[in-house]
This record gives C-alpha cells, structure tokens and sequence, in this order.
C-alpha cells in the first residue's frame, strides 16, 4: 500500500522549516525554464520533459504539476481487437499542490510510455517523480484476447477486449477507468477506450472501437503559452470502425500498427490484427513566484 499512495500522488510530510516559510516561495533550476503570469503573478516554470536534476538555489514553497507516461494500446495478430491504453495520472491539476523543498538537488523522473501491446504481451508505462516527494502513476495498457481480455489498472485504465474487464484507474482523483469491449468473432469485434484524465474510455459497440477518454488542457496552470493537452486515453480498435480520439488523445484503428500517443501522458490507440500503438512519454512542471 505505501508503494501505490507514493505512486498517486503521496506528499511527503512538511517539516518543521516549510511551517516557518509557510508563505515563501523558493527558486530552482532544472529542465526548460520560462516565465508566466498567471492569475497576475510572475512564476518562472520549469517543464521536465525527460530525466533530470531540479536544482533548489532557495529552500521555500513549490507549486508541483506531474503526469506519468501513457499506457500502451493493444492489437492482436490472431484477427481480434485491442483496447486502447490509459492516461496517466494527473497530480496536482484538480487543485494546486505544494511541496516545500530544502535547498539541495533533486531527482526529476519522467515517466515513459508504455509499448504497444499484441500477443501475450502485457506492457508497463512509467511512473513520473519529483525524488521521494511526489509522484503519478503509469496508464495502464488496453487488454487483447491473448492476454485475458483485461485492460490493465494505472492511472487512467487500459479499454477492454471484452465486457467484463476494463482497466481501472487507480484513485479516481487523478484519472478514470477504460472502457467495455464487445468482442465477438465474424466480424464484429470491438474494444473499449482507455481511460482520460476528464472522462472514462467509451464503450465498444457492434464493431466500432470505444472513444478515448478526454485528456485535459493543462496550460492555465503555466505549462505553456498556447493550448496544451495532456493525459488522454486511446481509442479503442474495431473490425469496422476505429475508436474516436478524446481530445488530445489518437484514435483507435481497423488495421495495422496503432496509432502512437502525441501528448504528454496519453494512451496508445488499439487496432485490429497488428500491435497496438505506444503511449507517450509523462512530463513534470515545477513553478515558484518570482
């Protein structure tokens, strides 16, 4: 259980120095630095988009922002649908969270994207952390008929090959469950999407893949200047028509490879009779007031 509350999004304690500094903000370096306004203050951001070391020049108050890497949709090569593979989870968005770090260096782990999925294969997308602070969870992978139909649990769950095994999202705080499939063989085969941050995966119906769950915009907080959409789930695969794209996520396919996830922490989309497409890669936002 301490391993999972690490995992979404577990805080470590304040010490006794963030009480006394409970109003001031620290400073750091790390990653790619930019400045923002934001509710008319001035942060300066840091965006980690791989692994790195977050430098504290000056110990005080961080505002934390973390997606783990995107689950991985699933195929299949014996003429079967995949589900589409899960965001990860989304920490620090819903409500801004604060961590009070101690002048010192700190390593910044970026969650990978989980492979695309076929045969008896089951994938593991990465976890994204700030040291020992705070963390988000993987996206779990889509489920296939070699693999028991499962959509795998994460931060956001992998779709289902079948009806009675969507991926579930690990606290419902920071993701959402994949969806059902409605597998059947001749024809009309379809596998549920994976989960979004800001919605559940759909269903698969009567051939067609289930959407991909929404992703969110997460640019409000400071991560960029212009729209920037992260944690979405993939869509699932069909024998006749792929699964929708939820917003910021990829569609599922009828054929051949899937798609590949584009954004921050999405879920790859499922597909019919191939390897199911890759989930993107998490990222990490760390900002101080300035």
């Amino acid at each position: 259980m301490a391993t999972a509350r690490r995992q979404l999004g577990y805080v470590s304690s304040l010490t006794t120095q963030s009480v006394i500094a409970i109003n001031a903000y620290g400073a750091a370096t790390g990653g790619t630095s930019a400045s923002r306004t934001i509710g008319g203050e001035n942060y300066t951001v840091l965006t980690f988009s791989s692994d790195d070391n977050l430098v504290v020049s000056k110990a005080g108050l961080f505002d934390v922002l973390l997606v783990g890497g995107g689950g991985g949709g699933a195929g299949s090569p014996a003429g079967t649908t995949g589900g589409g593979g899960g965001a990860g989870a989304l920490v620090g968005f819903a409500s801004t969270t604060t961590i009070y770090l101690a002048a010192g260096t700190y390593a910044v782990d970026v969650g990978a994207g989980g492979a695309g999925v076929t045969s008896n294969t089951v994938t593991s997308s990465g976890a994204s952390y700030i040291a020992d602070k705070i963390s988000a969870a993987g996206g779990g992978c889509g489920g296939t008929f070699e693999i028991s139909k499962v959509g795998q649990c994460g931060g956001s769950g992998g779709g289902a090959y079948f009806t009675s095994s969507p991926g579930q999202s690990l606290d419902e705080t920071f993701g959402n469950d994949g969806g059902y499939g409605t597998n059947t063989f001749g024809g009309s085969g379809s596998s549920g999407g994976g989960g979004g941050y800001a919605s559940a995966g759909g269903n698969g119906v009567s051939g067609t893949g289930g959407a991909g769950g929404n992703g969110v915009d997460v640019s409000s907080w400071g991560t960029s200047a212009s729209t920037d959409n992260v944690a979405a789930g993939g869509g699932g695969g069909g024998d006749a028509v792929g699964g929708a794209a939820g917003t910021g996520g990829v569609a599922g396919k009828t054929g051949s490879t899937g798609n590949n996830a584009t954004t921050a922490g999405s879920g790859g989309g499922g597909t019919n009779t191939a390897t199911g497409g890759n989930g993107a890669a998490g990222k990490v936002w760390v900002r101080f007031k300035v």
